[in-house]
């Protein structure tokens, strides 16, 4: 007998491809409804979950690269 894992496919793409769950009730939010650039290395992205309407907010930062 041989177990497998099985994910939710939401947790899948929030890996994989950096798609936030809604904080608030779970649903895959597919793209952020506005970004904004906050400095060389940090960019925030604000999102509206289109389950319940919930907003909430992420933030990227990047590496230092000089060339």
């Amino acid at each position: 007998m041989t177990f497998q894992v099985a994910v939710p496919m939401r947790y899948l793409h929030e890996r994989y491809f950096g798609r936030p769950a809604c904080p608030k009730c779970g649903e895959l939010v597919m793209a952020s409804q506005s970004s904004e650039y906050v400095s060389r290395h940090n960019v925030r992205h604000n999102w509206v979950c289109d389950g319940c309407g919930y907003r909430f907010k992420t933030s990227i930062r990047f590496k230092a690269t000089d060339a």
